[in-house]
């Protein structure tokens, strides 16, 4: 989806120009951050919608609120001072969802992290906020209750936003914050129907600082890695396909990465991926397409890859072509947006979404292991 590419384009530029530049860090030990803080929001936005019986759902505009613990790094984490002292905390998001007939609303609980834009002057600054979590929605797809309902069939949900926001400093403890949300929510396919659902919203709020902290003199960083890596993945997941209460379809792909560091916690890449779909099979029935085994239903693709590390914890992006995709859905093209965690110098605990834009292809979970 156009505005999709454009929100994320414009976002990792200011992001990665401002975070990521490769220098010798440096700090003061009579600096001091503004290490705890609590914030309220007011959003308000409406549902973009991606398929003709999802206008339904357009009750009326979107709005909700959301209350934040926020903590801000203090220096003694590579990635703290690499990233310029980003915050970092837990959300809970209710949304009114725009439909409470049908959708009726939703509970979320995002962790996230804001990575500082550099500041115009002292009082004004930047951020782009990524968060994701879980959401309960009220108000599910029954086939005679609430047959309306083809975005939502099950209670509990993915959520992933991505913020980008202003901030002007009122006082030294309270902060005013604006801005522009992309909001998704999906099953990854678990459960049929998913069309998912993406909210464009803006917001306004207030952060209060109850705690003010020197900037440590300490610091850790757990690993320190090749230039080059090499590794495999191996995801599994079950989704569903086409009309409700249809059979669930096994997942299994196999994925060869190559990555090189841009900067410190900065890295970029490549991978091949090989997957076997078992929905391929039927979706090719069901569009007459011949094949004569299973394996003339794998689907394979390149991706270009960029992973932003937090010590342990990474956030991936890839961007993906499909090389051979037999069963013709999605389109020429895949991405895969999520998180890693390096358990040790050599084995990743991986979990993401695989999608085709906005459409949720399924959620994967998997291992991966250093091979070089």
């Amino acid at each position: 989806m156009n505005w999709l590419k454009r929100f994320i384009a414009i976002a990792i530029v200011l992001t990665t120009h401002n975070g990521y530049s490769n220098h010798v860090i440096g700090f003061q030990t009579d600096s001091t951050i503004q290490r705890g803080k609590v914030g309220v929001n007011l959003i308000s936005g409406v549902l973009m919608y991606h398929h003709k019986e999802m206008m339904v759902l357009l009750e009326k505009p979107v709005n909700a609120i959301e209350l934040s613990w926020i903590l801000v790094g203090n220096g003694d984490k590579l990635w703290h001072r690499v990233y310029h002292y980003p915050e970092y905390g837990l959300s809970y998001l209710l949304m009114d969802l725009g439909s409470p007939s049908i959708l009726g609303y939703s509970h979320g609980l995002q962790p996230f992290i804001n990575f500082p834009i550099s500041p115009f002057n002292r009082k004004f600054s930047a951020g782009f906020r990524v968060g994701s979590g879980l959401t309960y929605i009220t108000k599910t797809y029954h086939r005679t209750d609430n047959f309306k309902n083809s975005a939502i069939s099950t209670h509990i949900n993915a959520l992933i936003s991505f913020n980008l926001e202003g901030r002007y400093a009122l006082t030294n403890s309270l902060t005013l914050r604006a801005g522009l949300q992309l909001t998704h929510i999906s099953n990854g396919t678990y459960k049929k129907p998913n069309s998912g659902l993406n909210y464009t919203t803006a917001s306004c709020g207030l952060t209060y600082c109850y705690s003010h902290q020197n900037i440590s003199n300490r610091l850790f960083h757990s690993f320190a890695d090749r230039p080059n890596r090499i590794q495999v993945f191996g995801y599994g997941s079950i989704k569903e396909v086409k009309g409700a209460g249809g059979p669930k379809y096994r997942v299994a792909a196999l994925s060869a990465e190559y990555s090189r560091p841009i900067t410190t916690l900065w890295r970029y890449g490549v991978a091949l991926d090989v997957m076997y779909d078992e929905s391929s099979a039927f979706i090719m029935e069901y569009k007459e397409l011949p094949y004569d085994t299973k394996w003339q239903t794998v689907s394979s693709g390149i991706t270009l890859n960029t992973e932003i590390l937090l010590d342990r914890l990474s956030a991936v992006v890839h961007f993906g072509k499909y090389i051979k995709n037999p069963d013709r859905e999605g389109g020429a093209v895949y991405q895969r947006i999520g998180l890693r965690y390096r358990a040790s110098n050599i084995l990743w605990l991986h979990l993401a979404l695989k999608t085709h834009w906005g459409s949720a292809d399924y959620i994967e979970m998997g291992l991966g292991y250093k091979i070089f």
